[in-house]
């Protein structure tokens, strides 16, 4: 057994025949790729071990490069484990996603979103991009057997957002990992890691992280009210475990970046607590505005159906109004026919009239002087002639028959 010092991936003692450790703990780019593949490829030619396990803590890059440690892995003759030591990322989930076996720390986190590429600070997609995006989307399907929608949304991601980032736990739920190969960590770094994973909104919980872990950081660096020892610093398992949680990685996974991001999410959160403050003075004042509303609506309801009642009442009053109208109107005009102050063919005219201006149609009627019926007049004349031309008729008849028979004459009948 030994073990060179001279590697920068592969851990600890290899020999033929055990397992041998290799860890990827840094950005998927041209160099660490090229540096790797050398390395696994001595093992896998030179060394022969059981089994390599390879332990990853990267937040992904280059799709291109990642893919050759991706292919490399899948066609290894030797069997391989892949281990998501902190945070598998991006291109580092599908490096994971190679070994025959893939392991996971119960505080370590996978993200998966789609590709783009990085022009000038800026994220940018393109024909390259939908390739690439295909190409991560067949291997996942393939390889965990779930379908083309569920990996687009969990590609896609909710909306605003960049991918979905999975605990363990969600993991295992997904079916990326069997629950039998999530790796349980220590307890008092198990306890940290799950006080740092809780909402950094609540204020309460931000405090229960830094009294946690405010003993191991350096003094010069965080607030002196929560240090109770000024000698003690972050060992290197603490240090990781944080790094993979802020993703940061390589040169910047130390104690004073770590803190700095501790107190950043101590800065947010209160500011956080200010802004659910005046958030809740604002929905007591929305609603005492609602109920205020509410009870105007119920008054607008109530004048709403007196308005109806009164309108359904004036509506009877002036159809009564307007009968009582028509009558008086009819009752004017009729009787100015009837006294023979106009005839029959002016009611029409007369009627517009006193619906316009019934007193101007009442004074012009007054006016006009009333007249006998001559139509009944001429009417009862012509029966009184006819009468009198009866009788004359009847007298001359009678004085003939005087003339020949007598005055005195009489039918003498046969007894």
């Amino acid at each position: 057994m030994a073990k060179n010092k001279e590697f920068k991936f592969i851990k600890g003692a290899y020999c033929a025949g055990a397992p041998a450790d290799i860890c990827y703990y840094t950005d998927v780019d041209y160099w660490s790729v090229q540096e790797f593949l050398w390395e696994f490829d001595y093992l896998v030619n030179y060394v022969n071990p059981s089994v390599i396990r390879i332990h990853i803590n990267s937040v992904g890059g280059s799709v291109i490069e990642g893919m050759s440690v991706f292919s490399k892995i899948m066609d290894c003759k030797i069997r391989t484990e892949c281990i998501n030591d902190a945070l598998a990322a991006s291109m580092g989930s599908i490096i994971w996603a190679a070994g025959d076996e893939l392991f996971m720390k119960d505080y370590a986190l996978l993200m998966i979103h789609n590709p783009f590429c990085n022009a000038n600070g800026e994220k940018q997609y393109n024909q390259a991009t939908e390739a690439f995006t295909q190409q991560l989307k067949t291997i996942y399907v393939k390889r965990f057997g779930l379908s083309e929608e569920e990996v687009e949304n969990i590609m896609n991601g909710k909306e605003g957002e960049d991918g979905t980032f999975l605990t363990a736990t969600q993991a295992v739920e997904k079916g990326f990992v069997d629950s039998e190969h999530i790796i349980e960590t220590p307890k008092a770094v198990k306890d940290q890691i799950q006080a740092a994973l809780k909402d950094t909104k609540d204020i309460g919980q931000i405090k229960a992280i830094y009294g946690l872990v405010a003993p191991t950081l350096p003094s010069t660096t965080i607030n002196q009210q929560n240090v109770t020892s000024n000698s003690q610093t972050m060992d290197k398992i603490e240090i990781s475990v944080f790094a993979a949680l802020f993703g940061l990685t390589g040169k910047e996974a130390t104690a004073d970046n770590i803190t700095a991001k501790f107190n950043e999410i101590k800065a947010k959160a209160d500011k956080a607590d200010a802004l659910q403050t005046a958030l809740d003075e604002k929905t007591t004042q929305l609603a005492t505005a609602n109920a205020e509303l509410t009870g105007a609506k119920s008054s607008i309801s109530n004048l709403t159906a007196d308005l109806e009642k009164a309108r359904g009442a004036l509506k009877v009053y002036q159809e009564a109004e307007a009968k009582a109208k028509e009558d008086k109107i009819n009752t004017l005009v009729d009787k100015a026919i009837k006294d023979c102050k106009i005839s029959k063919d002016d009611r029409e005219d007369y009627i517009k009239m006193a619906q316009s201006d019934f007193e101007l149609a009442e004074r012009i009627l007054a006016k006009i002087p009333a007249r006998d019926n001559l139509g009944q007049i001429i009417s009862q004349a012509n029966q009184d002639t006819a009468k009198d031309g009866i009788r004359t008729e009847e007298q001359k008849v009678q004085a003939k028959v005087e003339d020949i028979v007598g005055k005195d004459f009489q039918f003498k009948t046969l007894d």
